[in-house]
Formats: C-alpha cells, structure tokens, sequence
C-alpha cells in the first residue's frame, strides 16, 4: 500500500480554515452586537496610556447646567492654543442667565490643563462655576459644567489618579482633576482657590 503524498484533502483544509475563522469571526460579530455599550464605555475613559504618555479626560458631568438662555450668545473666541479665551469664558458665565442681579464675574483660576482639555473655576461676588472647556463642551455650549455657592467651596478633599491630582469641593461630590505642573502641592492649590473665593 502506498501513503498519499501531500498535505490533508480539501475537506480537511476547508475544515481547518473554517475553524481558525470561527474566533475572529466571534469577536467581529461581539464588537458589532455590543457597538453601542462599547461606545458609551470608551467615552467614559477617564485616562488613556500610550507608552509612557498618558492622556487624562475630565468627562462632563451627567447635570451639565443647562444655563445658557435661548437669547445669549456668550463671546466664543479662541485662542492661538485652540481655547477659549478668558474674556469667553468670562462671557458664559455672564450670559448665562444664572447670575444674580448686579453680579459680575470676578476670577478666574485655570486647574487643569492637557492638549485636549481645560478646567476653568470661575468666581462671582456669590458662586464659583466650574468650566470644562473641550471641543465636545463648546459644541454643545454646556462649558458650564456646575456652579455653587462661593462660601460652600472649602474644605477641599484631595487625592492622586491616573497620574493627575483630583480635588472635590465642599459642595458636591463631583472629583475633578488638576494638573500637578499648575499645582504641585495641595496647600498651593487651596491658597489659590482661597485667593479666588475672597
């Protein structure tokens, strides 16, 4: 009796082949039947790490206020950085039908900072607001992502993540980041926001 000379007959092959489809097709099929949840999780990442960078993402709160009345037009210049300016941001604030009568914007306080992202406090003779300006919260005009009364802004809790400071205020539970080359220790970043609420 002579042995066949060669590799497996065809069925053999189109089985092997089949079988070595069947996981990649799997996962293509449970990316595309979750697209969605996958989508929503992926917006919600907090930081991203690529080699030894690491991009962080401030995410807008879920209560972005809704401040901006039918009739403002806050000022909406940005800068040579791709930022809103300080007289825009200053310009949400005032047009945005939250302040109360004969108030004015007062400070402002840069905390956080990366290429994608800046985290404004903003403070009035009542309220300090919390900005997120990105390209997604000036699309929608929600830059405004909170506000509250000054005199409830300390104590300030602090903690470290995802190589970032966090920081929450007094009045709310939100955790916020800030950049530790604007603010290398927590005392300097609570004189800087005590300076602010004054």
């Amino acid at each position: 009796m002579s042995e066949q000379a060669g590799g497996p007959t065809f069925p053999v092959a189109l089985i092997q082949l089949l079988g070595d489809l069947a996981w990649p097709a799997i996962a293509l099929y449970a990316i595309y039947a979750f697209r969605t949840p996958l989508t929503e999780l992926l917006k919600r990442l907090a930081s991203l790490k690529l080699g030894d960078n690491e991009f962080l993402f401030q995410q807008p709160t879920e209560t972005a206020a809704k401040s901006l009345s039918r009739n403002a037009s806050p000022v909406v210049e940005l800068g040579a950085d791709g930022f809103l300016t300080v007289n825009s941001i200053h310009s949400f604030v005032a047009d945005s039908g939250l302040l109360d009568e004969n108030e004015y914007v007062k400070k402002e306080l840069l905390i956080f900072q990366t290429p994608k992202q800046k985290t404004w406090l903003v403070s009035t003779s009542s309220y300090v607001f919390i900005l997120l300006d990105s390209e997604q919260t000036r699309g929608k005009l929600n830059v405004i992502q909170t506000f509250f009364d000054k005199h409830k802004t300390l104590p300030l809790d602090f903690t470290t993540q995802d190589g970032a400071g966090s920081v929450k205020f007094a009045a709310e539970s939100t955790w916020w980041y800030y950049s530790l080359h604007l603010f290398p220790s927590t005392s300097s970043f609570n004189d800087s926001v005590r300076k602010l609420i004054q």
